[in-house]
């Protein structure tokens, strides 16, 4: 539904009169939880009203989008609503959402603007899209309302600076903290955790001597720190199986000791249609002995990766692995429905810093 430019103190009843009308069609208004998304304008901006438009279609909620003008003429604070139909005019459900839009001097009025308008007794989430190692005014404020903190890694020039940011507010405030880019590699650390499930296979992780996790190196306006999702793995897997760091090359070729050895990892590009910038496209695992395991997506059916494994005694048949969905906002839904903070996660920002000369 078209945004109605409204005064911020009639917001409320703006969204009555809507609902007034929209009684007639059977629409019912739905709610589970209050969902704030914070953003500087940029190219990105509708890529954020995307992925909110993502979110209802799972998730009924309020939205509230907040917009700051990076570059205005003038301090001003407009607010306008509408109502998003999650599923189309055909659909039953609809939700409200709230625009802010604000610049210079009136940042400070948000917080008092938004506050009334976030449902009572229901869970908030913010979506905090701009890098949080950067102090911005409203952050602190609006974190204060949230009971979970979702951040986007993409949104860094410094993955370093960040990771200890992060780690800050959950070890000594206690927020609850997901990030869209860790989401964005579950289907890969599930896939490497079933490949890798008999205690056969793990020994072969333990005497690796190659690795290469290839990306897709293909940036948009949305997307263009294209290495993250394929660090984020590493620095997973490094955490996980206990491996040594020790140094990186400016080609991304990194240096770990191993129990049973020394392992050369390489972070790849590649340049494919179809997944989403920085996305994994494969990952080859070797050893000494010749034993080979390559992953790699389909490029016709990007969703499955086939994956094969041989050593130098057999070949075994090649089998595919489904990493489901990977679509716009899909990561933010999976997010939002998850509870707490993920350990694999939080121990992965604490290594990442200690990869001198990456960050």
């Amino acid at each position: 539904m078209t945004q109605q430019i409204v005064n911020p103190a009639k917001i409320e009843d703006q969204l009555l009169l809507i609902w007034e009308g929209l009684a007639k069609e059977n629409k019912m208004r739905a709610s589970l939880f209050n969902l704030i998304i914070f953003n500087r304008y940029s190219e990105r901006t509708d890529y954020f009203r995307n992925i909110a438009q993502k979110v209802v279609e799972k998730f009924p909620c309020r939205i509230i989008f907040i917009s700051e003008d990076p570059n205005p003429h003038e301090p001003y604070l407009k607010t306008a609503v509408s109502v998003v139909m999650p599923h189309g005019p055909e659909g039953s459900v609809a939700c409200d959402q709230i625009d802010i839009g604000v610049a210079g001097g009136d940042l400070e009025r948000v917080p008092y603007v938004l506050l009334p308008h976030i449902l009572p007794d229901l869970p908030v989430t913010l979506l905090w899209t701009e890098d949080p190692s950067k102090p911005h005014p409203l952050f602190r404020p609006l974190a204060k309302l949230a009971n979970r903190l979702i951040f986007d890694s993409e949104s860094t020039d410094h993955l370093s600076s960040f990771a200890k940011t992060v780690l800050a507010l959950k070890e000594k405030e206690g927020y609850e903290i997901a990030d869209l880019n860790w989401a964005r590699t579950e289907g890969w650390r599930d896939l490497l955790s079933f490949v890798f499930s008999t205690p056969e296979k793990q020994q072969s992780l333990q005497r690796l001597s190659e690795l290469i996790i290839t990306y897709n190196a293909s940036p948009t306006e949305f997307y263009c720190h294209v290495k993250i999702q394929s660090i984020y793995l590493l620095t997973w897997l490094a955490d996980r199986l206990g491996w040594k760091y020790r140094t990186v090359d400016n080609e991304l070729r990194f240096q770990f000791s191993l129990p049973q050895g020394s392992l050369t990892a390489s972070l790849k590009s590649a340049e494919w249609k179809g997944p989403g910038p920085g996305t994994i496209l494969s990952a080859d695992f070797a050893t000494p002995q010749q034993e080979t395991f390559h992953c790699e997506r389909i490029p016709e059916r990007h969703h499955f990766v086939n994956i094969q494994i041989a050593t130098q005694e057999k070949c075994d048949l090649p089998y595919q692995y489904l990493l489901g969905q990977t679509a716009t906002g899909q990561s933010l839904v999976k997010e939002i429905c998850m509870k707490g903070t993920s350990d694999h996660y939080l121990h992965m920002l604490k290594l990442l810093p200690t990869f001198e000369g990456l960050c």
